[in-house]
């Protein structure tokens, strides 16, 4: 059976770019692997760097997926588009270092013809879908607290040689699927409010990963409250709902409103999921301690959504990138950094109205 492409390039072998190679699997009768600790003979290549690739195999590669740590992601793509300016690029989130951003669109506005996107998985999330269009049935029209909390331990991760976010720290890790769902559950209007808000920021720093837990309370003008929080320590402070004999990701959305409670938790199973098992979704809405709705939603958002930018690339009228989540991360950094000391919990530079949004 033919297969959608023909060859499919992976820079970067680790745990993401060994799940971006399952999900093209279906779709793709090989891979070009770029990666120096790639030992598997039985695809093309591998090859140590993305100047290592011959012309012949470069030039048939009909979409790449720059899947490196963070500090490497300009300069992949960088090599990509001055060897072929018309390739189709998948980059990892949160696309680039903060110091990077101007270079990389300049270099997207240089090279008009090429198409890249970033992934952003939960941008077509079903579940968060759900929770939306539930805000909407309900007539919510004013949401008092959003609480949004993904945390997970990545010690062992770290332990085991996965890179470490010297850069953004956690923010580079799980704060731009925060920030994707808060636009969703927002929309656009009170999404730019929020951009341009200052928060009371707590920030856990740590001597590798710059910081290692992070907390942020806004207060919107129009009073909505939101309550975001990561942490790579297996912190988790927002309650699941859900009892899970394998917590190792906690994934937890709650959106207050009068006596209405929203409230998801996230695919909290073991990486057995990307190897054949949904993701499960639960979604439970109460009035007053009252259960209006309790369901599972099976949402494979993450293979969706990649095949669907994969697309997504090679179609007309293929979607810029949405810069405003890593600006937000870049402004919530450099608040951060006006900080000395280690190991200790600080106030904001920046910061919010005052209120606790508790």
């Amino acid at each position: 059976m033919k297969k959608d492409f023909e060859l499919i390039g992976i820079v970067g072998c680790g745990k993401m770019g060994r799940i971006y190679r399952q999900v093209f699997d279906p779709l793709c009768d090989r891979f070009l692997i770029v990666d120096p600790r790639e030992t598997d003979n039985r695809e093309t290549g591998p090859y140590a760097t993305l100047d290592d690739v011959p012309g012949d195999q470069f030039n048939r590669v009909q979409v790449w997926c720059i899947c490196t740590p963070t500090e490497s992601h300009f300069q992949s793509l960088e090599t990509v588009l001055s060897r072929n300016p018309r390739a189709r690029v998948i980059v990892e989130k949160p696309a680039c270092l903060s110091f990077e951003v101007n270079a990389f669109q300049a270099l997207l506005k240089k090279q008009r013809e090429a198409r890249v996107l970033i992934n952003r998985q939960y941008a077509d999330s079903r579940a968060v879908r759900e929770m939306v269009h539930a805000l909407k049935r309900y007539d919510v029209q004013h949401a008092d607290l959003i609480r949004i909390e993904f945390s997970k331990d990545r010690r062992p991760d770290i332990d085991a040689g996965r890179f470490v976010d010297s850069h953004f720290g956690v923010l580079g890790y799980e704060w731009s699927h925060i920030l994707t769902i808060i636009q969703q559950l927002l929309g656009e209007n009170e999404w730019a409010t929020y951009r341009d808000t200052p928060s009371d920021l707590r920030a856990t720093f740590d001597p590798v990963q710059f910081i290692s837990e992070l907390e942020e309370r806004t207060v919107l003008p129009s009073g909505t409250k939101l309550v975001l929080r990561s942490s790579m320590l297996g912190h988790y402070e927002f309650a699941s709902f859900v009892p899970y004999d394998q917590l190792i990701c906690h994934r937890y959305i709650e959106v207050n409103a009068g006596a209405f409670r929203f409230r998801m938790q996230l695919e909290p199973h073991d990486e057995t999921r990307f190897i054949g098992r949904l993701f499960e979704n639960h979604f439970r809405i109460e009035d007053g301690g009252d259960v209006l709705h309790d369901s599972t939603i099976m949402d494979p958002f993450l293979p969706r959504f990649l095949q669907l930018t994969l697309n997504q690339l090679f179609q007309p009228d293929c979607p810029p990138i949405d810069w405003t989540t890593l600006d937000r991360i870049i402004s919530t950094r450099t608040a951060i950094r006006r900080h000395d000391g280690l190991n200790t919990l600080v106030a904001p530079a920046k910061t919010g109205s005052g209120v606790d949004p508790d």
